[in-house]
C-alpha cells in the first residue's frame, strides 16, 4: 500500500476581484455540474526532472496560481470570485518505484471521477507520486470551467519552465474577469446576437441527427478510437487547397461531411466542430474556457469533392465566425426550434482541430499509404468525432465511433475511406457519384418504415412507440401522409399536452419524430383502429381548432 499525506501550496496574486462569469465560464459551469465528471474534467500526469524537492514542486504551484486568476477563481452562479491569496491542498502519495505509474493511475482516475465543488473548491486539484520521499510523478485534474485543451497546454508549458527554474513570459494580459466586461459592451452584445441567429438558421434546416437510432441515451458513452495515419494523404492535400483556396482542416473537415452523408443517405450535413476562439492576440494564451461549438451546416447536392470542400469552408468560416455565444440564450433557442420542428437536436458528429496544438510524439513516418490502429476506448458523448492530431507532413487523425452506428469492420473501412478520398482528391477533381467507389464506404439501407421528413430519417415504428409512452398506452394511431408529415390519431388528451410528452421522451431517440399533427377523436368501440369522430386537432405548438363532430 501507498502512504498518503498532504502538503499546501501556498500563492498570493495581485488582487481579489468580482464581476460577473463569462460566456464559457457559465456554458462549462453548466455542463461540469451536468455531465459526468471523466467527460468534464482534464488529467495530465508529468514526470518531475530528477533531484525535485518538495519545496521546489509547491513553490511552482504557488507561481502558477499567482499568475493566473482563473486557477484561483470559484464560481457563483452568474458571479466569479478571484480569492487573492491561499493555500492548494497537495495530495502526497509515496509508492515503490516498480509501481510509480500504476498508483499516479489510480490516483489520477480517482480525482478525475469526483465532481468539482465550484463554489467551494479552487479549479485545479494537484497530487504528488514521492519514492522515498523524493518527488517523482506530478498529477493535474482541471475542469472546464478554468481552462479548454489549449489553455491547458498553456498551463502545462508553464509548468515544465516553473519546475525547471527557467524563466516564463509574462502572463496573458486577458483575465477572465476582463473578458466578461468585453463580452457585456456592446461590441460583446452584438457579437452574441449575430451568434444566436446563426445558430437558429442552421438549425431550422439541419438534420436533428446525423445517424438516427432508437436507443437510449448513452450516459457513459464509451467509443472505440480508431487512429489513422498517412504521409501520402499529407501531400495530397497541398494540391486540394491549391484548386480550392480551402485550408487542410477545411478539406479534412470535408471529406469527413461527404463520407457521414453517403454512409447515412443525408442530403444536408450538420457538423459542430470546437472552436478554440482565439483568433485575436489578447486571447491566445488566455486561460480560461475559450472553446465552443462551431456549427456547420452544409448542403451535400453538389457535382464534386472540390465543390462540397467550397461548401463545408463557407460553412466553417460562419460557424467559426459565431461560436462565442451565451449558452443559456442558445438553448433557449435550441428548445424553441425543436419544439417547433419536433425534434430533439443531437450533437452527434463532431470535428475537432487539434493540429495547431498538437505537440507530434517522435515516432516514424508511416510507411503505407494508410496505416490504421485501435487505440484503448474513451469517453466522449457523440456518435462520431474526428481528432485531427497532425495535417502537416502526416496526416494524423482519432476517430471516436459509437458501436450503434459502426462496428469496428465498418469503422475500419470508413476510417481507411477518408483518408483515400484525400488521396485521390489530390490526384484529380472527384465526381460526388464515385466517392463509393473511391472510400468503399456504402449506405446504409433503410427499412420500408424509414421516411425521409425535414432533412430528418424518420423511422415510424419509433414514432409509434414514442407516442404510445406519450399518451401512457391510451388509444392512438400514428400515419404518415407525404407533404402533411406525421400525424397523431388519439381519444383523450390536448395536443398541446401529447406534444409536449412525446418532446421530453425524444432525448437519445434520434430515430423518432414528435408528430405534425394530432387528432383527438370521440372513442368508439373497437379499440385503436376505430376512432371516433373528430373533437379537435391542432399542430400542438398553437390554438387547437374544432373538429366536425365537435
Amino acid at each position: 500500500m501507498n502512504t498518503v499525506s498532504r502538503i499546501a501550496a501556498e500563492y498570493t496574486g495581485a488582487r481579489a476581484r468580482r464581476g460577473p462569469v463569462t460566456m464559457g465560464q457559465a456554458n462549462m459551469a453548466r455542463c461540469v455540474l451536468r455531465d459526468p465528471p471523466p467527460h468534464m474534467n482534464f488529467r495530465v500526469t508529468k514526470r518531475l526532472p530528477e533531484a525535485t524537492t518538495m519545496s521546489a514542486v509547491t513553490g511552482a504551484l504557488g507561481r502558477l496560481l499567482t499568475r493566473h486568476e482563473g486557477l484561483r477563481t470559484t464560481i457563483h452562479g452568474a458571479i466569479q470570485v478571484v480569492t487573492a491569496s491561499g493555500a492548494l491542498p497537495v495530495e502526497v502519495h509515496e509508492a515503490e518505484a516498480d509501481r510509480l505509474d500504476e498508483v499516479a493511475e489510480q490516483v489520477g482516475l480517482r480525482m478525475q471521477g469526483a465532481r468539482f465543488d465550484l463554489e467551494a473548491e479552487l479549479p485545479i486539484r494537484v497530487a504528488v507520486i514521492t519514492e522515498r520521499e523524493t518527488p517523482r510523478l506530478a498529477i493535474f485534474v482541471l475542469p472546464h470551467t478554468s481552462v479548454d485543451a489549449i489553455s491547458l497546454a498553456v498551463v502545462m508549458r508553464e509548468w515544465e519552465r516553473l519546475i525547471r527554474g527557467v524563466a516564463v513570459p509574462a502572463p496573458c494580459p486577458t483575465q477572465p474577469l476582463d473578458l466578461a466586461a468585453a463580452e457585456n459592451g456592446p461590441a460583446g452584445l452584438r457579437r452574441t446576437a449575430a451568434a444566436l441567429r446563426h445558430w437558429e438558421s442552421g438549425l431550422r434546416r439541419a438534420p436533428q441527427s446525423m445517424f438516427a437510432i432508437d436507443e437510449a441515451a448513452d450516459p457513459d458513452a464509451i467509443r472505440p478510437r480508431l487512429r489513422v495515419r498517412s504521409a501520402v494523404a499529407a501531400e495530397a492535400l497541398d494540391a486540394v487547397t491549391a484548386r480550392t483556396g480551402a485550408s487542410r482542416s477545411a478539406v479534412t473537415l470535408a471529406a469527413l461531411g461527404v463520407l457521414v452523408g453517403l454512409r447515412t443517405v443525408q442530403r444536408t450535413c450538420v457538423i459542430a466542430s470546437l472552436a478554440s476562439n482565439r483568433i485575436r492576440p489578447e486571447l491566445r494564451d488566455y486561460i480560461g474556457p475559450l472553446a465552443q461549438d462551431a456549427l456547420m451546416t452544409a448542403d451535400l447536392a453538389v457535382p464534386t469533392f472540390d465543390d462540397a470542400v467550397r461548401r463545408f469552408r463557407t460553412a466553417s468560416l460562419a460557424g467559426y465566425q459565431h461560436s462565442r455565444f451565451d449558452s443559456g440564450a442558445l438553448w433557449e433557442v435550441i428548445e424553441a426550434v425543436d419544439a417547433e420542428r419536433g425534434v430533439d437536436f443531437a450533437r452527434d458528429c463532431v470535428f475537432n482541430d487539434m493540429s495547431g496544438v498538437t505537440v507530434p510524439a517522435p515516432e516514424p513516418a508511416p510507411s503505407a499509404d494508410v496505416e490504421c490502429a485501435w487505440l484503448p476506448e474513451a469517453s466522449l458523448p457523440a456518435h462520431l468525432a474526428l481528432w485531427a492530431d497532425r495535417l502537416d507532413d502526416v496526416v494524423d487523425l482519432t476517430f471516436w465511433i459509437d458501436p450503434r452506428v459502426m462496428d469496428r469492420a465498418e469503422a475500419e473501412v470508413f476510417g481507411r475511406g477518408l483518408v483515400r478520398l484525400l488521396i485521390a482528391a489530390g490526384d484529380r477533381v472527384i465526381p460526388m457519384n464515385n466517392l463509393s467507389d473511391i472510400s468503399g464506404v456504402s449506405p446504409v439501407e433503410y427499412g420500408p418504415r424509414w421516411v425521409h421528413i425535414d432533412s430528418c430519417w424518420v423511422n415510424l415504428d419509433a414514432v409509434e412507440r414514442l407516442v404510445g409512452e406519450a399518451v401512457k398506452g391510451r388509444p392512438h394511431r400514428v400515419t404518415y401522409e407525404p407533404g402533411t408529415g406525421l400525424i397523431c390519431h388519439v381519444t383523450s388528451g390536448t395536443p398541446a399536452e401529447i406534444h409536449a410528452a412525446c418532446l421530453a421522451l425524444l432525448p437519445g431517440r434520434t430515430s423518432a419524430m414528435a408528430p405534425h399533427r394530432y387528432v383527438v377523436h370521440e372513442e368508439a368501440p373497437g379499440g385503436m383502429s376505430s376512432f371516433g369522430p373528430v373533437v379537435t386537432e391542432s399542430d400542438g405548438r398553437g390554438a387547437a381548432r374544432p373538429g366536425p363532430g365537435a
